[in-house]
């Protein structure tokens, strides 16, 4: 730096001590404008692995998608590839979804006395899927269909 660049550095910095030491009451209303500068700092986190900045919404690279079950009867079962999830009530309010990973998946709905639904979906990452459907009650005398039995994917045991 040259001798004049030091000395302008040095009577701002002199006039940033000395305002900040001043009397309050005459600053109130008045602040002293700073430029921010936006900087990309990746944040590495050995447990977890690598963030591509602090706060990343995601878990270790891994994303999700969500559905969202807008069915009736409410008391009705949800399974997801033979998995029992819950009720459909569990996920069918504001702040309720069901969340899965991306890809295709047999989301199926059962209730005795209704007819079993079963719907194929893909669910998307990042993204909400909402599914409508109105179970149909059966006829007097007649079964449901048994709920689903999990169905093994490549790579578990």
């Amino acid at each position: 730096m040259s001798g004049i660049t030091k000395k302008t550095v040095l009577l701002a910095t002199a006039l940033l001590i000395v305002a900040g030491s001043a009397n309050a009451q005459s600053w109130r209303g008045r602040g002293v404008f700073f430029p921010r500068a936006h900087i990309y700092t990746p944040f590495y986190d050995p447990f977890w692995g690598y963030y591509p900045y602090a706060g990343y919404p995601y878990v270790a690279g891994r994303s999700y998608g969500d559905v969202r079950t807008q069915v009736a009867p409410k008391d009705a079962e949800v399974f997801v590839d033979g998995f029992y999830a819950g009720a459909v009530s569990d996920f069918d309010g504001a702040f309720k979804r069901l969340h899965l990973t991306p890809g295709g998946h047999a989301v199926t709905f059962y209730l005795e006395g209704y007819r079993t639904v079963t719907q194929n979906v893909y669910v998307r990452p990042d993204a909400t899927l909402k599914m409508n459907d109105t179970m149909e009650r059966l006829a007097a005398g007649r079964t449901s269909d048994p709920p689903p039995r999990p169905t093994m994917r490549r790579g578990q045991s």
